[in-house]
């Protein structure tokens, strides 16, 4: 029907569609939402269908009836609780960057031999499966032209198929890089798949048959056609299929590598966990219409090969093509993904351990090609697997005999997933238990004799049933009664916890024998060279965010735990942590350490959103009982078992000014002044209250209370909480009080004071005023008048005493009434002048005249003589001494500079307070400045003190007062 050459021009360019898919996408010539799109990955999980479901599974209907429905139901069932398996695998497989089941196995079980074992099992198990592809290809050309080499379209095709897989699937040194053009070719050969299969049914249906009416009515006239369909053999075996076919759908090298391996999102499983149950239904539904098609026209002679049969049979090339190009699509992809998985797997699980890295290469460069090497190697033995097993009719029995051997790898899968027991005696022992009665009992009867008779092997017999129960029974009871009898290692424990506890892995334990990123360095450069340390270090810690020159111990560790991942991408889990293990120090003290909870911490904030179940209700109470501690109003630090501190709350930040990044996994004694003596001396003494430590903090006093207790009085090494109250609030409180107390009792005095002194005061008074009676004399009456103006000044000064000792309380009104400022600071001047402390400076008053307040004279006059006398305290001889004043709106403002040394900044908050003064003893009482103040507040006006005022020279008080002026429309 066809010639050679047009084979040849149609699988050329079946294969050009899928080259040009991935050389596209690969270029970023397709958009990247679409290639990208969880759809297209969950599509390219068609791969499950290979040549088995294509051609082999007409030949299972022939022999079982509808135990050909096992593989679909299967792979339904798998796909339909992807959420909780599958979609567990990827998580653990993203966050420790593991390629391929041996590195799932290897890191669960933290065993470089339980990857090599895993990894030599699949090779073995997938190559005939390999095998069984190339002679599909082979066979259905040698079918469509007798002519046909089969041995040269088996090499060219493995030949083409190797090529794209080192093209598509070798792309990266790295598997942290995705291969995006080989998700997108596989997901376009499902489609092709599917689309050949619906076009036969459809032709079968509506032309062969003539429609639904003339399917029912055929099988009317032949009921032996329904039967055989509807067949359902009298043994349980449908049970072990449907367990096999469920493991192959997880563990197949091909279906592992695009489900985890090339999966960047669960979003993608979710998709899949409908999206491949409607894609195997729509295959599983055009099985029984193309099988009745076929016996119609009498086209069952190779029933592996009916699909095809059909389209010779109608002498239709379109029909023949796409059966052709159907099964080419089913081949294709399963050898390309499948040799790719298990280069990765022989390079980082065989070959890495043993081999050392020529100096003279770059790293990423050798292990591509040896990769590529691989990848050749690989199709060269599914080639020779092939000439050795080429017998067509067997080619359903060879592939049930692939998938059985997955059936082994189930047991260990599922216990790492559920059961933290399990170790690595019990898993290498039950595999290779398991397998070794497999090879017994099945497989080694079709190696030995080339001449076997295939019926021997029938599928509605019990003896491969048996042998496959049996064998897994067998691996499942040593898997158990191993791993409860022989030891399990604490790595091994922590591993479980990482693939069970929502992927995250837990603390080892650990310090670090490194203090710096060139420690780091020092370590990777000779197994992988310097340039791929240094590429592979800047990557991990820009991944982190964390600064290169500075890391904590905390960051150092993070920087190991990511380095292996990263790593382990690039050379499997095992290799990964043997280069880092000369940076690992265990730590004998047990318990909690900070670093270590900080790192769980760090991962729990991560995976906060996959969290589900228990899992989820744990983390959201501990982040519950962690913003307590945050919002408590005292500080709390915890401390480790290594006497590291743990947590540090925000009330203590405030106090200390330390932030909990800065100080995480410090000692006490690493904090700074004073802080890191006060926690040092109080963690070691045997106190458990240490009440009212004063503390200069930021250049003002402070008074602290500290707290502690032990977190497990049982431990000696359980760690330590401590609580840090500040107590300057309630002792400045305190001392308010009394000296609100003290006030009230000079409030009493005063009063006493004021009474006693008014009676002599107004003596003198009466006797000043009967001057003006007994003489007259100019000099002696206008003196007369001038005692009779300083009594009543001390009148007026006992009553502002009085009047401030409490608080502000007056017996009378004052009347106010408009002042000459001008006036009233020309009084003042003359009024210091006659002391001898004020008649040796200069004054200048710059006020304007006629400039008013709203004011008491005598007040306002005494303000300016205590603001005057001080001025002349602090200045130099002859030292100048302005005052100068401006109206703003209805204000007044007056400013009074000196020259004199100044006020220290420590004191200027005290300038106000009774009976507080920078003076020697005996020169000054404390009440100058808290009486000017007193009077200001009467006056509704404010006063200010700036020093110094010459920021340059550093010298100089300016006095800014501000008074209420007299209204606009009276001026």
């Amino acid at each position: 029907m066809f010639s050679i050459h047009a084979l040849f021009i149609a699988g050329v360019s079946y294969l050009l569609v899928l080259f040009g898919a991935a050389y596209l996408t690969e270029r970023g010539k397709l958009p990247k939402r679409l290639v990208r799109h969880p759809l297209v990955h969950a599509l390219s999980l068609g791969i499950y269908a290979s040549v088995w479901t294509f051609y082999g599974i007409f030949g299972m209907v022939q022999d079982a009836g509808i135990t050909y429905l096992t593989s679909y139901l299967a792979a339904t069932l798998a796909f339909v609780l992807a959420p909780a398996i599958m979609v567990p695998i990827l998580r653990i497989s993203r966050t420790h960057q593991l390629s391929s089941l041996a590195d799932l196995f290897a890191f669960r079980f933290r065993s470089g031999p339980v990857g090599t074992l895993t990894s030599l099992l699949v090779v073995a198990a997938t190559l005939p499966l390999i095998a069984i592809q190339i002679q599909a290809v082979a066979d259905s050309l040698y079918l469509l032209n007798k002519d046909a080499p089969r041995d040269l379209i088996a090499a060219t095709f493995c030949a083409v198929m190797a090529l794209f897989a080192i093209l598509f699937g070798a792309r990266h040194a790295s598997l942290r890089n995705r291969n995006n053009g080989l998700v997108v070719a596989m997901a376009v050969e499902s489609l092709i798949k599917l689309a050949a299969l619906l076009a036969i049914a459809g032709y079968s249906l509506f032309i062969i048959f003539g429609g639904p009416a003339g399917l029912e009515q055929w099988l009317a006239d032949n009921p032996a056609a329904l039967k055989s369909i509807q067949h359902i053999p009298e043994n349980e075996n449908w049970h072990t299929l449907l367990l096999a076919f469920f493991a192959t759908t997880i563990v197949m090298p091909h279906m592992y590598h695009l489900a985890f391996t090339e999966n960047s999102s669960a979003l993608s499983l979710q998709k899949a966990s409908w999206l491949m149950p409607l894609y195997l239904f729509f295959m599983a539904l055009t099985v029984p219409i193309i099988v009745w098609a076929g016996m119609k026209l009498e086209a069952t002679e190779v029933t592996e090969y009916l699909v095809l049969n059909i389209g010779v049979v109608l002498d239709s090339k379109t029909l023949t093509l796409l059966a052709f190009l159907g099964g080419l699509s089913a081949a294709s992809g399963v050898i390309i993904v499948a040799t790719v998985s298990m280069a990765s797997m022989l390079q980082n699980h065989l070959l890495l351990p043993i081999t050392q890295v020529p100096d003279n290469v770059r790293f990423y460069n050798w292990l591509l090609w040896l990769r590529r090497i691989l990848i050749v190697v690989l199709m060269s033995s599914s080639y020779l697997f092939y000439t050795q097993y080429s017998r067509p009719e067997t080619l359903y029995l060879l592939a049930l005999i692939a998938f059985i051997s997955f059936l082994q790898f189930l047991p260990g899968l599922l216990a790492t997933l559920f059961w933290a027991g399990i170790n690595r005696w019990g898993f290498v022992l039950g595999l290779c238990t398991g397998t070794g009665s497999w090879l017994l009992t099945m497989l080694l009867p079709i190696a030995l004799d080339q001449n076997i008779n295939v019926l021997d092997f029938d599928i509605n017999t019990d003896d491969w049933h048996q042998s496959a129960v049996f064998s897994l029974l067998l691996n499942c009871v040593v898997l158990v009664v191993a791993s409860r009898l022989l030891p399990t290692g604490d790595e091994e424990r922590k591993a479980a916890d990482a693939c069970m506890l929502n992927v995250m892995q837990q603390p080892m334990g650990i310090r670090l024998n490194a203090t710096r990123v060139e420690d780091f360095e020092a370590l990777l450069r000779p197994r992988l060279g310097t340039e791929t340390a240094k590429r592979e270090l800047q990557s991990a810690i820009g991944q982190l965010g964390i600064s290169y020159e500075v890391l904590s111990p905390l960051d150092l560790l993070r920087l190991r735990t990511q380095l292996e991942q990263h790593l382990s991408g690039l050379v499997g889990p095992v290799e990964a942590a043997t280069i880092l293990e000369p940076l690992d120090r265990h730590d004998p003290i047990e318990g909690f350490r900070a670093r270590d909870v900080h790192l769980l911490e760090s991962q729990l904030e991560q995976y906060h959103q996959r969290l589900g179940g228990l899992a989820a209700e744990l983390d959201e109470l501990r982040r519950y009982h962690r913003l307590t501690l945050q919002k408590l109003p005292v500080g709390v630090c915890t401390l480790d078992s290594d006497g590291r501190i743990l947590f540090w709350n925000a009330e203590i930040e405030h106090y200390t000014g330390l932030s909990a990044d800065d100080v995480l996994t410090w000692r006490p004694a690493s904090l700074p002044a004073p802080w890191g003596e006060l926690f040092t001396c109080f963690t070691e003494s045997d106190r458990s209250h240490l009440p009212n430590q004063k503390l200069v903090v930021n250049g003002q006093p402070r008074w602290f209370s500290l707290h502690k207790a032990q977190l497990n009085e049982q431990k000696a090494h359980s760690g330590m909480v401590i609580l840090l109250e500040d107590e300057s609030d309630t002792l400045m409180l305190a001392d308010k009080l009394a000296h609100n107390e003290r006030l009230a009792s000079i409030g009493r005095f005063a009063a006493g004071v004021a009474h006693e002194i008014g009676n002599p005061v107004t003596g003198i008074a009466c006797l000043a005023q009967n001057l003006k009676f007994e003489t007259e004399s100019p000099l002696v009456l206008e003196s007369g008048e001038q005692i009779l103006d300083q009594t009543k000044r001390i009148s007026r000064i006992v009553q502002s005493l009085v009047r401030f000792a409490h608080t502000g309380r007056q017996d009378h009104v004052t009347q106010h009434d408009p002042v000459d400022i001008y006036a009233c600071i020309a009084e003042a001047i003359q009024l210091v002048s006659l002391d001898s402390r004020g008649r040796h400076q200069r004054y200048q008053n710059d006020v304007p005249p006629h400039l008013q307040v709203v004011g008491d004279l005598q007040q306002l006059l005494q303000v300016f003589v205590n603001l005057l006398n001080n001025a002349c305290d602090a200045s130099p001889e002859l030292g100048l001494i302005s005052i100068s004043a401006e109206q703003e709106d209805e204000k007044v403002i007056i400013r009074m500079q000196d020259e004199g040394s100044g006020i220290p900044a420590e004191l200027q908050d005290r300038l106000f307070e009774p009976f507080f003064t920078t003076k020697d003893p005996g020169k000054g009482t404390g009440l100058g400045l808290p009486l000017v103040y007193n009077i200001i507040e009467e006056h509704y006006g404010n006063i200010e003190i700036l020093s110094p005022a010459d920021k340059k020279q550093n010298k100089g008080t300016l006095v800014v007062i501000t008074l209420p002026g007299l209204p606009l429309s009276e001026l």
